[in-house]
Order: structure tokens, then sequence, then C-alpha cells
């Protein structure tokens, strides 16, 4: 049994995630994930920037159907038709999966802190928030999402390949359907 009570996200996020996070809410109607198809450009112009949706597909992996500019921007690579999996350290590929995929089967959403790298080689934590979409048949075959960097790092000496992903923080985000058990040492937030 599921709430659809008016749900909040935890204070202290950045007012993109916020907006987002709002207008993913307005799109869902009485359901607990709103339909892919629901979504509309046109109605969230200053968070397409920074917005991505990802595709689950049958192998595994998790595709970036679309990766905003500021993404491609900031990181000096455009990640539309990539995989998320191949972004993250190797050591946290498992736990990120784990993650990614509660998202799908709870239904929920997720708020997580990475460490990333620009391309100028500059270290910096981003806010990205995961929300679900369900497709035509009302399976969950998609995320929407949203990157914002929260904080610069120290110019760090180049290399030649760019860092993994490392995730500092990681919260699931109950939308009315509860949220998975936390792994080791990570709290849930009931929104």
């Amino acid at each position: 049994m599921h709430t659809l009570e008016k749900l909040v996200l935890p204070s202290g996020v950045t007012s993109n995630t916020q907006s987002l996070f709002e207008y993913w809410c307005s799109i869902r109607g009485r359901e607990i994930v709103p339909d892919r198809s629901d979504i509309k450009p046109a109605a969230i112009l200053p968070l397409l920037p920074n917005l991505m949706i990802l595709e689950y597909r049958a192998d595994g992996t998790l595709i970036y159907r679309l990766a905003g500019t500021a993404c491609a921007e900031k990181l000096g690579t455009d990640l539309t038709g990539s995989n998320l999996f191949d972004q993250i350290a190797p050591h946290q590929r498992t736990k990120a999966k784990l993650r990614i995929n509660m998202v799908r089967d709870r239904p929920c959403g997720l708020l997580v802190y990475e460490k990333l790298q620009s391309r100028h080689n500059t270290p910096f934590i981003a806010e990205i928030i995961y929300l679900p979409l369900r497709d035509r048949d009302g399976a969950i075959t998609q995320l929407i999402g949203s990157v914002v960097m929260v904080e610069r790092g120290e110019k760090e000496a180049m290399t030649d390949a760019p860092p993994p992903v490392i995730a500092v923080a990681a919260q699931f985000l109950d939308i009315g359907a509860g949220v998975p058990q936390a792994m080791s040492g990570e709290v849930c937030w009931a929104v």
C-alpha cells in the first residue's frame, strides 16, 4: 500500500534538484511513478542543461539517453549513449548497481553526492537525484535525474585518464512505496 502525500526533499538540496523533484511529483498524478511520456521539456527549460534521462537495458547496463549540455561542458565529454556503470569506480560498481536497481524495483528515489573531475582536472562534488519513470506498459524502464555541482575542490595534477566517479553519500527517498533497507552506514530519508 502506498501513500501519495505531499513529498518534500531533505533541506539543503540545490534549487535545481528541488525544482526537478517538484516537477516529477506534479506529473505523476495519483500514481507513484509518472509516465515518461508525461515529461514536457518546455515546462522545465531551465533544468534541461543539468538533466539526464537513463534507460535500463536487459544486459544490466544503464544507458544515458540524454545528458544535458552542462554535464558535457563540466566533464568535457558527452555522456549520451554511454553506460553509467562504466563511469563508476570499479570497487563501487556493485553497490551502485544495487542502489540504482532499487530505484526501479522498490520504486523509490535516490539522492547521491559524488566526487567527479571536471574537464579542467578540478575535482568537485555533484548532487545527483534519480527518479523512476514508467514506459507505456507501466514498467519502470527509465530514470530522470539532475546533476548539479555543489562544491569545488583544489586543482589536482593532470592525468591522462579521467578518474572514475566516487560516491561519497547516497540516500534513498521514499516516494510513496517505502525505501529499501539501507546499505551499511547509509541513512534513508522518508520524504
